[in-house]
């Protein structure tokens, strides 16, 4: 087992996705979102790199993290019940990764939808380099997409969590994985966003004010959660 240090630091984006919607509930599904872009940042560096440095390796980093996002949610014609993505991974890590497809891809909902958009996916990396050199990384994930069946029928998948990243011979690969899987109605991820930022913060109104809370617990569709982790 490999031992790597988890930073500190909340990740939850920079903006609340509205959700979409199926366009025609009668015939085949259409979402009318459009898909969200890969949204990567560097969020703390432990030592120090050059501002060259640090976008090469964001770009890096990004380009492992879509792989897995890709292969393992987004790429591909649905219905589907094969998925990959393990190319990201390092030899050991993608072992528990296939062995925790429930969490790691989108198995589950595969055969189900007919129809994906990702409505978020939000990277911020939290990088170790010692000595001015990258040695391993955090990257707090959030991945959201809403898929349609073939009823019209709507529902969002949202995997959430941490991968751990080290350099190796074949290049940055993830070793390991804290991650969360949550199935909503559409929108339910961004209303549990504002929910803990009005917890932590208290709800405002338009000009500042701190208002009273209505249906505090209401939200669109409450999300039936699970969690894997593993390291190689």
């Amino acid at each position: 087992m490999v031992a790597l240090a988890v930073l500190a630091g909340a990740c939850s984006g920079d903006d609340d996705s509205p959700a979409p919607e199926p366009a025609d509930q009668a015939g085949a599904p259409t979402l009318r979102q459009q898909p969200a872009d890969l949204d990567v940042k560097i969020a703390r560096v432990s030592g120090a790199l050059t501002k060259a440095d640090a976008n090469a390796l964001s770009k890096r980093l990004g380009r492992v993290v879509a792989t897995w996002f890709d292969g393992g949610f987004l790429d591909g014609d649905y219905p589907r019940s094969s998925f990959s993505g393990y190319d990201a991974f390092t030899p050991g890590a993608a072992r528990l990764a296939r062995h925790d497809a429930d969490v790691t891809t989108n198995a589950q909902l595969g055969s189900e939808w007919e129809q994906v958009v990702p409505t978020r996916q939000v990277v911020r990396l939290y990088v170790f380099a010692p000595g001015h050199r990258a040695s391993g990384a955090t990257a707090k994930v959030e991945l959201v997409m809403v898929g349609a069946g073939e009823s019209g029928s709507a529902s969002e998948l949202a995997v959430t969590g941490e991968l751990y990243l080290t350099k190796t011979s074949k290049g940055w690969r993830i070793f390991g994985f804290d991650l969360h899987r949550s199935v909503g109605a559409p929108g339910a991820y961004v209303d549990q966003l504002r929910a803990q930022r009005d917890e932590q913060h208290g709800p405002s109104d338009k000009q500042g004010q701190p208002k009273q809370q209505k249906n505090k617990n209401k939200q669109k569709g409450k999300h039936d959660k699970s969690r894997r982790k593993g390291r190689a």
